[in-house]
């Protein structure tokens, strides 16, 4: 199958298990490491229930230095989107997780030796432009607690992709993202370890938006990896896969409410889209 429709399974996925997202934590008693923790096991049995019918297959050892920095980057990036999606919208975090993108290329250019041209500097500044709008309010430039934990989220995952890519050269995508599941929450349990008895004893109350939210974020991951396993390269598909900005931007505004400022919202995910557009050419 060509490495495209695996990328816009993962778009469409994605949009949608945005929203699912924003539903779970939009709760004043929601806390975001034992979300992030439920979530990261969550990924773990659909991407072990997925890898298991499809052939799991085990990594060769020489890879397991790579399991762990991705991991570690993965295990800072959720938690830094969990404390964001508590702080503001799922529209504007989606907008302001497309600045990941230029992280991504940049590292695939200077590690991966992947091409560089004069439209991906277009669309890099088409992207930061978005990232500027989506912060500026009464005449002033400014980036809350919450856009600078969704941007550090993006800078952390974006660096995590290109070591994927890596790995999946020489490891099979689905079962790549049980496992890849899998590290981060072990890290995040023990970064946070006085979140454990909670974790446990909350287990049985997973929030069902949670759960929806981690089973889409599967398919849209496993769609991703084998997008790439295809194909694809690592700056195309990730920056393909933020299409889906403008998709969960009017999707929030339908089914969340989220319609405050809009008009400046969609013109951001339309410039963050044609960014990406350019940077995958």
């Amino acid at each position: 199958m060509p490495w495209i429709i695996f990328s816009g399974i993962s778009i469409i996925a994605s949009s949608v298990s945005a929203l699912f997202q924003k539903l779970a934590m939009k709760h004043e008693d929601s806390d975001p490491i034992v979300s992030a923790i439920h979530f990261q096991l969550l990924l773990t049995i659909f991407g072990f229930l997925f890898a298991f019918l499809t052939g799991f297959k085990f990594p060769p050892v020489s890879l397991l230095p790579y399991f762990l920095m991705s991991g570690a980057l993965y295990a800072c990036g959720t938690v830094a989107f969990f404390r964001s999606i508590k702080l503001i919208e799922a529209s504007e975090m989606t907008v302001l997780t497309g600045s990941g993108v230029l992280f991504t290329i940049l590292i695939s250019f200077i590690f991966i030796h992947e091409r560089l041209t004069f439209l991906q500097l277009i669309g890099a500044a088409l992207i930061l432009s978005a990232v500027i709008l989506i912060n500026y309010n009464r005449k002033k430039f400014h980036i809350n607690a919450g856009a600078g934990l969704a941007i550090l989220g993006s800078v952390l995952y974006g660096t995590a992709v290109v070591i994927d890519t890596y790995i999946v050269k020489y490891y099979d995508a689905i079962s790549f993202v049980a496992l890849a599941s899998f590290t981060p929450g072990l890290f995040i349990a023990l970064w946070f370890i006085k979140k454990i008895p909670k974790t446990i004893t909350s287990i049985k109350y997973i929030n069902r938006n949670l759960l929806i939210y981690s089973f889409l974020y599967t398919i849209a991951g496993i769609a991703f990896y084998l997008a790439l396993q295809n194909g694809a390269l690592v700056s195309q598909a990730g920056t393909i896969s933020r299409a889906s900005i403008i998709l969960t931007v009017i999707l929030a505004a339908f089914f969340l409410g989220e319609r405050k400022h809009v008009w400046k919202k969609i013109v951001a995910a339309i410039l963050t889209t044609i960014g990406v557009l350019l940077v995958s050419r």
